[in-house]
């Protein structure tokens, strides 16, 4: 079978896409081009006052994918949820969510 006949199945999409609240929404101009060749609609348009609750969801999905190095197309990105999560902290520093007082010195 020639490659001009291979069947190319569409990329398989995550049922979740996980975003961190904390860190911003961050894009490139590039990715906001691509966004508006998809769409034909700016990132004003998606994001801002007069865009709805959907089309945010939907363009921050859309761009966590692009972060991810998958090229899907909008339409696409409407069937993924959205979850607004923190990391996990790193278990392997040591570190404490709180620190105990210092000991108090036994004189001398």
């Amino acid at each position: 079978m020639a490659d001009a006949d291979v069947v190319r199945m569409p990329e398989q999409l995550p049922e979740l896409v996980r975003v961190d609240p904390s860190a911003g929404i961050r894009f490139t101009p590039n990715q906001l081009r691509a966004l508006k060749a998809e769409t034909g609609r700016t990132m004003t348009d998606l994001l801002g006052e007069d865009g709805d609750d959907e089309d945010r969801m939907q363009a921050m999905v859309w761009l966590e994918l692009r972060r991810q190095g998958k090229a899907v197309p909008w339409d696409r990105c409407g069937d993924v949820a959205l979850e607004f999560s923190l990391p996990t902290p790193d278990p392997t520093t040591g570190g404490s969510s709180t620190e105990s007082p210092r000991s108090a010195g036994s004189g001398g």
